[in-house]
């Protein structure tokens, strides 16, 4: 919108508020007590009137009665109508066998009705028609007069404070905006307007200054720029040799990673080929003694078919279940290809069975709370893999810490729309010195440790399943908790 417009539009609304006030609520007010003011005239000139009609109607003289009314409508031409009634409401005046004449229609015809008593008696009615026209037609040409002279003067004012700004501000700011495209296009001679003592003056003064600076800002950048590309070819030298560099590091940290995933993987095999150990104790020690037993039998002389074949099928039951052991640790260290639905409880107990041999070998009890129904999206052998972990330490945590009554507590319940697993131990705590470093890699405490185990784990819960894990310190021992967002009903 430009600055005439601006200047137009309050001007416009200000005359539009006023002539709206003018018709709507001025000129009315004053039609209306113009009004006014003339029928109380007409009134008090009825109530004279009445006043020399009352002995008239006394003593029924109706033609000095007619004679009058006829003499009092021709001296008043605005009257356009005189009637008279009695106090039966018969009409006296004009003559109940003349023609009626038909009630007036203009917009400005009134009625006045003005009864005519006698000692408190109601002799009569004189009512009239009033044609305000006349009497209101000055008014309103004066009222015309008066909004032609009040818009008149609005129109001055504005015609007077349009041309003013168009001289004194709307040229002055033209010039400055032309300088300005100039000087975008870096023309710094540009001619600007002469600078008064009024606030256009100080924008042409404080747009000078800025001209200057700004030529000044150009020759430095012009500078500046030849410095950066002399440091640009410098630094595209420096790039061909770092790109180099950066491929060995990135080479060598692929090296690291493969390190570490085989070291998750011999710690792994490790962990399973120790467990496995635990769960054949058992069936070996029983295997032997049937070994035993069927050597005995032959030598005192007592082994019949029916004792061959009970001690064979209970060796060929012990060597299925060992068997069936290997199958397990097999299914479980299996590595998953892709994301499944999987039974979160169900992992948590196939984690569970790996390590419980060598629990219960060690003395140490296992509590599992771990309702089924929990299902979650991902990779179950990770997520599996990572519980196993967690009890693998809290095991390692007992051993090192207690004599007996090691325990362990599993719990699964869900938690605002994630499966949560906490694994609680009462191995003497973690150190708070350790607790910030304790998922970082190759970080351990063990004589024998890799430092990998947490890690791998952190790495399985946040990054392959969009989880959290979390460790802290409880009384007498530690807790870890493993997060993950649980499947979404379809």
């Amino acid at each position: 919108m430009s600055l005439r417009a601006k200047l137009l539009l309050p001007l416009a609304l200000i005359g539009i508020l006023i002539a709206g006030y003018l018709y709507a609520f001025w000129i009315p007010r004053t039609l209306a007590a113009d009004e006014v003011a003339h029928l109380k005239g007409v009134d008090q000139h009825l109530n004279s009137v009445a006043d020399t009609l009352i002995p008239l109607m006394l003593g029924n003289q109706l033609d000095i009665l007619y004679g009058n009314l006829n003499s009092l409508k021709h001296d008043n031409a605005n009257w356009l109508d005189i009637r008279l009634v009695n106090a039966e409401n018969k009409q006296l005046y004009p003559l109940a066998t003349a023609a009626p004449q038909a009630p007036a229609t203009l917009p400005d015809a009134r009625k006045v009705e003005r009864p005519i008593r006698y000692l408190g008696e109601r002799l009569g009615t004189l009512i009239i028609q009033v044609d305000l026209a006349p009497s209101l037609a000055n008014t309103r040409k004066e009222i015309g007069e008066l909004t032609f002279l009040l818009l008149g003067m609005l129109a001055a004012l504005m015609l007077t404070i349009v041309t003013t700004a168009e001289i004194m501000v709307g040229r002055p700011v033209r010039q400055l905006s032309n300088a300005a495209s100039r000087l975008a296009r870096m023309e710094f001679d540009t001619p600007l307007p002469k600078a008064g003592q009024d606030e256009i003056g100080e924008l042409v003064k404080s747009f000078s200054s800025m001209r200057d600076d700004l030529q000044g800002n150009h020759a430095s950048l012009l500078l500046e720029i030849a410095e950066r590309k002399e440091a640009e070819e410098a630094l595209r030298q420096l790039n061909e040799t770092l790109e180099q560099r950066v491929r060995s590091e990135v080479a060598a940290n692929r090296d690291k990673d493969h390190l570490l995933i085989q070291q998750s993987r011999l710690a792994a095999m490790g962990e399973m080929v120790h467990n496995i150990a635990h769960q054949w104790r058992q069936p070996l020690n029983s295997l032997s003694l049937l070994i035993s037993n069927i050597v005995d039998d032959f030598r005192f002389k007592t082994l019949t078919e029916e004792t061959l074949v009970h001690d064979a099928a209970s060796a060929r039951r012990l060597l299925e279940k060992m068997s069936t052991t290997i199958d397990d640790f097999r299914d479980f260290f299996r590595p998953d290809r892709e994301k499944t639905s999987f039974d979160v409880a169900a992992a948590v107990r196939d984690a569970v069975f790996i390590v419980e041999a060598a629990l219960k070998s060690n003395r140490i009890e296992i509590a599992l709370d771990a309702p089924p129904g929990l299902t979650a999206t991902g990779f179950p052998s990770q997520y599996g893999q990572a519980v196993l972990n967690l009890l693998v330490n809290a095991k390692e945590a007992i051993q090192e810490h207690r004599k007996s009554g090691g325990s362990i507590r599993v719990a699964l319940k869900n938690e605002a729309g994630h499966a949560v697993l906490s694994v609680e131990d009462n191995g003497g705590g973690i150190p708070e010195d350790i607790l910030p470093r304790l998922f970082d890699p190759y970080f351990t405490t063990k004589d024998q440790g890799s430092g990998i185990g947490l890690y791998m784990a952190k790495m399985i819960i946040e990054r392959n399943m969009d989880g959290m894990i979390a460790a802290a310190n409880i009384e007498n021992g530690a807790r870890f908790v493993l997060s993950i967002p649980m499947e979404i009903p379809s």
